[in-house]
């Protein structure tokens, strides 16, 4: 039996009254679309047009590739990306094992555990800037905190921290690799743990019983619960390691001293844009840096996310 028109296809009158009265919230929306066109979209789109030009005076000239070509011949940049790099990786292989570590411990404690959860989150929401400073002032190496205190414990030489470029233990990188898992360690826990209370007690119980010991009922039980926050970290602290800037900034400036061993892609594209006043050159770097954290999260998501949809 055919069933009538009415019923096929729903009556224009009807959707538009749905759409009148859901207006205020279509008028809500259209002030955060319009700021993220305006400081977000556009941008973007520019950065890629600009990076396709060159300024002659006032007139801009088309010169294709030109840009990209010799940013990947120059080797301060080649320098910039192994830098940006080198910090993301150091800093994630030593906060991910340490958070853990700190979250399963933590975890552990049923009275008073607030303020340790406060104390490790404070440098989280303290200015990067005023972290840099007294990381500063501890890693000088003629006048600083740390040299002074292996001074006194008779250490005759000292390491030389943020004077030396070289990759070593005791240079700049790992100064700086210092400060940053210092100050992200806090957030790290606070999720781990948050991911921690939500495995079930029932489980842990049930390994028991069956005769697992910690070590165990930690590998087989609380990891895999784990591993959707600990994918979270991984994606979002390489984004955040990518961009670094400000702690950078105030302890190599923007040319990333000594010898621009903390030199980041963001500083090298900052140092071209407003300091050699090129920004066409750093519209190429931006594209650049675009381009590689889009191919980061996409391989992450292949490797990761993708999986942990597929199998839940």
């Amino acid at each position: 039996m055919p069933f009538p028109p009415s019923a096929l296809s729903p009556d224009p009158m009807t959707t538009w009254q749905r759409i009148r009265r859901s207006w205020i919230w279509y008028a809500l929306l259209l002030a955060p679309f319009c700021l993220f066109l305006l400081f977000v979209i556009w941008p973007t789109i520019n950065a890629f047009r600009l990076s396709l030009y060159r300024m002659e005076g006032r007139n801009e000239v088309f010169v294709g590739l030109d840009h990209y070509v010799r940013l990947l011949n120059d080797s301060v940049f080649i320098d910039a990306i192994g830098n940006t790099v080198l910090l993301g990786v150091a800093f994630l292989v030593i906060v991910l094992p340490l958070s853990l570590v700190l979250a399963s411990l933590m975890n552990g404690i049923r009275h008073f555990s607030t303020p340790f959860k406060v104390i490790y989150f404070l440098p989280q929401v303290t200015s990067a800037v005023a972290i840099a400073l007294v990381f500063n002032y501890i890693f000088q190496p003629d006048w600083g905190l740390l040299n002074a205190i292996l001074r006194n414990l008779g250490v005759a030489d000292v390491p030389l921290w943020l004077a030396e470029p070289r990759h070593s233990l005791t240079g700049s990188r790992a100064a700086v690799t210092i400060l940053a898992v210092w100050m992200g360690l806090g957030y790290f826990v606070i999720v781990i743990l948050a991911g921690l209370q939500t495995v079930p007690r029932d489980l842990y119980d049930a390994a028991a019983v069956d005769g697992a010991g910690p070590v165990q009922s930690w590998r087989h039980i609380t990891l895999p619960g784990l591993r959707p926050i600990l994918i979270f970290l991984i994606v979002t602290g390489i984004i955040d390691a990518m961009a670094r800037f400000s702690d950078l900034w105030m302890l190599g400036g923007p040319g990333g001293a000594p010898a621009r061993s903390l030199q980041s892609i963001v500083m090298f594209m900052y140092q071209t844009a407003f300091e050699s006043g090129n920004l066409n050159l750093a519209s190429a770097v931006a594209v650049i840096f675009f381009m590689i954290v889009l191919l980061i999260t996409a391989v992450n998501y292949g490797l990761f996310i993708r999986r942990e949809t597929t199998t839940t």
